[in-house]
């Protein structure tokens, strides 16, 4: 991983934060057990499916570490709908938000 590289991924994580607090702001959708925040998308769901993804696109994996990848994030992922911190809608949003702004990223930035 070279300096571009990280830098690249750094300005990608705290620019999604800011992009998923505003899109939580604008539709208000509720958690399924009640907290001070809201849930739609997931957080953590964006931050994992950013980071995958971006491992994926950027350096060459083997399959099988892909797969461990992917599997590690879906764990954690079920983890919280789960836990009922966050409905599967909301799950699947901030997945494929994270999904997408990683791989706008490392195609145009």
């Amino acid at each position: 991983m070279n300096d571009k590289h990280i830098l690249k991924f750094f300005i990608g994580l705290i620019t999604l934060q800011l992009i998923v607090k505003v899109i939580k702001n604008i539709i208000k959708d509720e958690r399924p057990i009640s907290k001070r925040t809201y849930g739609m998308p997931s957080t953590r769901s964006a931050f994992i499916f950013y980071i995958i993804t971006y491992f994926m696109i950027n350096f060459k994996l083997y399959n099988a570490t892909k797969l461990l990848l992917l599997l590690g994030a879906l764990i954690s992922v079920y983890a919280k709908y789960y836990m009922r911190e966050h409905t599967f809608n909301q799950l699947l949003v901030g997945a494929m938000i994270g999904s997408f702004y990683s791989y706008t990223i490392s195609m145009f930035m």
